[in-house]
């Protein structure tokens, strides 16, 4: 390892590859809970583009032949432990409402200086952040 920087500068994250099981279950989550918007679909590939403000969060249905091409190895391991979004302010007893509301349980927070998080699931068992910023 050495100490020199990378020939480039890091911006932004530009998207967020997830594995779901049943597309359609993962877009009513992703879209009517979270609110992001279908960019595009690839049916050859069972996947859908969603725009997440500023970034991308890409979703690939591995239950069905046409996303077997991102089926994971066994020994590959889990998708990822969890990912943030970083969202505008909102009302903590709104936010829990607008949860509870499409029967999605928050299964951790978080108060820290950088503000509040909910811990949620989706429909393919992935942890999403949503982080609102401190006060």
């Amino acid at each position: 390892m050495t100490d020199s920087a990378p020939p480039f500068r890091l911006e932004r994250l530009d998207h967020l590859l997830l594995l779901v099981d049943g597309l359609a279950a993962a877009e009513r989550f992703y879209c009517g809970v979270i609110g992001c918007a279908v960019k595009a679909r690839l049916p050859q590939f069972a996947m859908a583009e969603l725009s997440a403000g500023a970034s991308a969060v890409d979703l690939v249905d591995i239950s069905v032949d046409e996303g077997a091409w991102a089926r994971p190895v066994r020994e590959r391991g889990r998708n990822i432990d969890h990912f943030c979004l970083a969202t505008g302010p909102w009302d903590e007893q709104a936010m829990r409402d607008h949860l509870a509301r499409h029967d999605v349980e928050i299964v951790e927070e978080r108060r820290e200086a950088e503000g509040l998080s909910f811990y949620v699931r989706d429909p393919s068992g992935n942890v999403v952040e949503l982080r609102r910023p401190a006060a």
